[in-house]
């Protein structure tokens, strides 16, 4: 009981809320998307942005019946943030101090971080989403943090309890 009591129930439900609007907006996009599709019998979509591009590019209406590619693009999406946000902080800093010795690998992470930040930029939408979703799970890691859980604890429950919410939001719509 004490483990329950130790949960920090507020953050979580905002990841769960936070995530399950991911989840709407990742199946009304592809849903809108297939229905184009199939309106029109073409497979060229217009996008309004290059992430959108990338993110949406796996929905084609006479390959899949179901919207699969984008659910598995979410499904990655949530369990990168998880682990990279309760990796151990000595791991990413044993990673970043052996990649930046050299003038080369400190010079390409600076043009790598610049085609970042035109692509940010130019697809605004999309960034604002996984700012919102890293945001929401940054605050459950901290507040996991300071309940004292493991690392590993704390990548699982952010993952199920994100995952959770996803999966919610993609069948909201089914609901109406």
């Amino acid at each position: 009981m004490s483990f329950v009591k130790k949960l920090p129930l507020t953050p979580l439900l905002l990841l769960i809320f936070t995530h399950a609007v991911f989840g709407w907006l990742v199946s009304v996009e592809a849903h809108g998307v297939w229905q184009s599709t199939v309106k029109h019998q073409s497979t060229v979509v217009d996008y309004d942005s290059p992430l959108a591009l990338l993110w949406m590019g796996g929905v084609h209406p006479t390959h899949w019946n179901v919207f699969w590619w984008p659910l598995v693009k979410g499904i990655v999406c949530i369990l990168l943030i998880s682990l990279a946000l309760t990796a151990p902080f000595k791991l990413i800093k044993t990673c970043y101090s052996s990649w930046l010795q050299s003038d080369f690998r400190a010079f390409m992470s600076v043009i790598v971080a610049s085609f970042l930040g035109v692509m940010i930029i130019s697809s605004l939408n999309v960034f604002v989403r996984m700012l919102v979703l890293i945001a929401a799970t940054a605050l459950a890691r901290v507040d996991l943090r300071t309940a004292n859980y493991s690392e590993w604890f704390a990548f699982w429950l952010l993952s199920i309890v994100s995952l959770f919410g996803y999966s919610l939001g993609l069948t909201l719509p089914a609901l109406k």
